[in-house]
């Protein structure tokens, strides 16, 4: 398994963010963790999980990332949590996919998700029509 790193990717304002590593998985079925430690309170930092699972005939990888939001409370002036966002992706592949294609199954994934059309889709949970 690789070994986990901290993550730095650009926000919806284009500016470097960092997903802070937080608990590196213990092997199969363990989870990685990480946060973006932006916001009033804790509970509302941006989460990203990932679990690889060894499966008859596959692997599998599962990754969840939780956009929470957060708000004040004008009575108390404290701050709550609201409601989140919540995306996640199942990567299954087989034993017996060939190496050659792992490549393109990656750069595939990786593009079609930065992608103006795809992106737009995920922003209001819609599909194309």
């Amino acid at each position: 398994m690789p070994n986990q790193t901290d993550l730095t990717i650009k926000n919806g304002a284009n500016v470097d963010v960092t997903f802070t590593k937080i608990s590196p998985a213990a092997g199969d079925g363990g989870v990685a963790s990480w946060f973006l430690k932006q916001g009033a309170i804790s509970s509302a930092f941006p989460e990203l999980t990932a679990q690889a699972l060894k499966k008859p005939q596959q692997r599998q990888l599962k990754l969840k990332l939780k956009v929470p939001s957060s708000f004040v409370d004008n009575s108390t002036g404290r701050t709550n949590l609201g409601p989140y966002c919540e995306i996640g992706l199942t990567v299954n592949v087989p034993s017996e996919f060939p190496e050659s294609g792992k490549d393109d199954m990656v750069a595939y994934t990786a593009n079609l998700i930065n992608t103006a059309l795809i992106k737009s889709m995920i922003r209001d949970a819609l599909s194309a029509t």
